[in-house]
């Protein structure tokens, strides 16, 4: 090879000319998860409450008893209010929510879940924030979502929770077995 003269690679890429972006999955759903509660769930919610803020009182956190007090009137509104309708796409460069894109750089994982009667497909992110995208899909676009994605990130079977990673870490620092391997 003469001095200067750049050696090219042919690199097979099943998404087609990134130069061109291209639509390769493209549906409507809500913009979040949404279901809606009857009045004996919002009678049991307040009166649990109230026990908590009487006890609350005693040991003067009233602070937390407002705090407290704004997250249920924040998941009433967020429970009475049906969610508008967005349009989501898969393209070539990455995963469209609404008017908002997140290239496929900073896309790691992702993995299908069940909330509030909606199915689910959540990707987890490099980034510090937001950790985790996730999206309203139809139940019957769930296995073409899959074996699109599963192309450019990998599928994990479970979420990454924290009640996992926390079990995890016990395990580690706190074995209940021995596991030292006996000669």
């Amino acid at each position: 090879m003469a001095e200067g003269e750049i050696k090219q690679k042919s690199v097979k890429n099943d998404f087609g000319d990134v130069n061109e972006e291209k639509v390769l999955f493209e549906w409507e759903a809500a913009e979040r998860a949404f279901q809606k509660r009857d009045r004996d769930y919002w009678i049991t919610a307040i009166a649990i409450l109230v026990l908590v803020s009487v006890i609350l009182i005693f040991i003067k956190e009233f602070f937390l008893i407002i705090a407290l007090v704004s997250l249920l009137f924040m998941y009433y509104v967020l429970s009475a209010v049906p969610p508008g309708e967005t349009k989501y796409k898969i393209t070539n460069r990455g995963v469209y929510m609404g008017e908002t894109v997140y290239y496929w750089d900073i896309l790691e994982k992702f993995w299908f879940s069940f909330n509030l009667s909606s199915e689910m497909i959540n990707f987890g992110t490099v980034l510090r924030f937001p950790r985790s995208i996730t999206l309203v899909i139809k139940p019957e676009d769930k296995e073409k979502l899959k074996e699109l994605i599963k192309r450019r990130i990998p599928l994990i079977e479970n979420s990454p929770n924290f009640v996992d990673k926390l079990t995890k870490w016990f395990g580690e620092r706190l074995p209940l077995e021995n596991r030292e391997k006996k000669a």
